[in-house]
């Protein structure tokens, strides 16, 4: 029966690894062979710590939607004077909520964070009789502010994109996600977890274990994971031949342009958990994990009821031990 077993996932482990190799898109695309060595995840091995001790573990996670976004933008404004600076400033974040409350996002709950409003300065060359100097001269001025933009549907946001950009906004710090009601997401994954963990003390009974669960400790540990912290970036490339060219007698002179980084969102990866609610995901979400650890001790069936020594004294004054049956 043990055979069959390791027969079926040996299978089922093939046709996998021929699924992921049939869309695996450009992330590897230029670190193929580096990639198909990390990706063989080995078995665990299962090792005996202390013969009187079954120690048993159940990691779960959740992947849970948000309900509330908060996109950041910042502006940078110059100017040749503190008022036409700041009235440049004003006027590109009105016309930014003016475009925001176009597309229905409530401009009320929009806040602006002054960041900063600082001189700036260039060199003017002086010539003189025998040298020149620079010095630095007043050019205007620089300010900075940040914008919050909450939102409460993810898609929404190209809508808000296309607003910054019409109030020539173009730079996105970060998105944050906050969720429904988080406490209520852990508690039903706790729950869940502590009943795979039932499940998991109730199979060992079937091969003839016999837990004390009565004498037993535990741990348990909760961690989310947001969205802004699962983001990577890859090159994907194909690299000319110049072998042609080689062949000349005057060396090439190669200009190779910047080579774009892609980015992408990577959700945490299942391989180490014993469950997942909400596996199938199709935008960034919050990550919630749980991890619980009860050490059982077993019983000991063969172990005297009691250690106690039991001995008779003589009138004589000599003592003698007796063994209870």
């Amino acid at each position: 029966m043990k055979r069959i077993s390791f027969l079926l996932i040996f299978c089922s482990s093939i046709g996998l690894n021929n699924s992921n190799a049939q869309n695996e898109g450009n992330i590897n695309y230029n670190n193929h062979q580096t990639f198909q060595k990390s990706n063989r995840v080995a078995a665990s091995n299962a090792v005996i710590i202390n013969n009187n001790e079954v120690t048993v573990e159940v990691n779960g996670l959740m992947n849970i939607m948000a309900d509330n976004y908060v996109a950041v933008f910042n502006i940078i404004q110059v100017g040749e004077t503190t008022e036409s600076t700041n009235l440049l400033m004003n006027t590109r974040i009105s016309l930014f909520k003016q475009e925001l409350r176009k597309v229905g996002i409530d401009t009320t709950e929009t806040k602006v964070d002054m960041i900063s409003f600082v001189p700036r300065y260039d060199y003017q060359a002086e010539s003189k009789l025998f040298s020149k100097s620079y010095n630095e001269i007043p050019q205007g001025f620089e300010m900075q502010k940040n914008i919050y933009v909450r939102f409460r549907y993810s898609w929404k946001f190209e809508d808000i994109i296309t607003a910054a950009a019409t109030a020539e906004i173009y730079d996105l710090v970060k998105v944050d996600y906050f969720a429904p009601n988080i406490q209520k997401s852990l508690d039903s994954l706790r729950t869940e977890c502590l009943q795979e963990l039932k499940t998991k003390v109730k199979s060992y009974e079937l091969i003839g274990f016999k837990l004390d669960t009565l004498k037993k400790v535990m741990t348990d540990n909760f961690s989310t994971v947001y969205p802004e912290t699962r983001y990577f970036s890859y090159q994907a490339f194909s690299r000319p031949s110049l072998n042609a060219v080689k062949k000349k007698s005057t060396p090439p002179n190669v200009n190779e342009i910047t080579k774009p980084n892609s980015k992408y969102y990577s959700q945490v990866d299942y391989d180490q958990y014993d469950l997942v609610i909400n596996p199938i995901i199709t935008e960034p979400v919050i990550q919630a994990s749980y991890s619980v650890v009860v050490k059982y001790f077993l019983k000991d069936d063969d172990k005297q009821k009691t250690n106690s020594n039991y001995y008779i004294i003589a009138p004589n004054g000599d003592m003698k031990q007796i063994f209870p049956k």
